[in-house]
């Protein structure tokens, strides 16, 4: 559970939900580690990480599209204007509001990131 919640708290209290609604001894097992992780990834797809991917606009979804790719890696700028098929400064308003909308960040010159931990995840499981 810890390593799913990817040092976030808010996600270790969703797992840790899930485990108290789940579990059904005194004794917590794997099994119901397991289990209240997929069941709190299912809440948090349908709360925490929606509410995030709906605030983008199309060409916003794309860009963290390419993002994903990285997984929980940051992603280089480049790669993404590769990725999208775009110029670099055709990138750069979308990367703005992004920043600006609190889904990424720029770690560093030439780099951005999910905010949070599991966002790529989430988009790759997206089917729209």
């Amino acid at each position: 559970m810890l390593d799913a919640a990817g040092g976030y708290a808010y996600f270790l209290q969703a797992y840790g939900r899930a485990l108290w609604q789940t579990a059904s001894d005194k004794v917590i097992t794997v099994g119901d580690a397991r289990l209240a992780v997929e069941l709190g990834t299912a809440d948090l797809d349908h709360g925490f990480f929606v509410a995030r991917w709906q605030r983008a606009t199309p060409a916003e979804r794309s860009y963290l599209r390419a993002m994903s790719q990285d997984g929980e890696s940051p992603s280089a700028t480049a790669n993404l204007s590769s990725r999208l098929g775009k110029d670099h400064s055709s990138l750069t308003s979308q990367r703005a509001r992004l920043i600006e909308k609190g889904i990424i960040f720029a770690p560093e010159h030439g780099l951005v990131q999910f905010t949070v931990p599991g966002m790529g995840a989430f988009i790759a499981r997206q089917k729209d």
